[in-house]
């Protein structure tokens, strides 16, 4: 009897950790996708030369894949150069752990 209850126990823990390996993955491929995203914005405004109309273009994306924001930040170097910072805040969740955060990833264009 001791063992069925101990390999009871063993397929619960099991079966646990399992849902939560799926859910840490699950968080992981969506982290991986926002850096695509990311890099993908970055070299979209690097393209368009830091047009208005092309990080308009990217903010309304973002919105249509979910993300929390875009920030563009147009930038000018002391030798009249151009940069931007780019924010894109997306929301990391592990349903399971009640764990809901927003996280950053900041990048350059230039």
């Amino acid at each position: 009897m001791k063992g069925a209850v101990e390999t009871m126990i063993g397929m619960i823990m099991i079966a646990f950790m399992a849902v939560l390996s799926t859910a840490y993955i699950t968080a992981s491929l969506n982290t991986q996708r926002a850096q695509n995203y990311h890099s993908a914005v970055i070299a979209e405004v690097e393209a368009g030369d830091f047009s208005e109309i092309v990080i308009r273009g990217c903010k309304e994306k973002a919105e249509e894949n979910g993300y929390a924001g875009l920030e563009v930040e147009p930038l000018v170097t002391a030798g009249g150069g151009k940069y931007a910072k780019v924010t894109l805040t997306y929301d990391y969740t592990i349903p399971m752990l009640d764990l809901f955060l927003k996280h950053e990833i900041v990048g350059y264009a230039r």
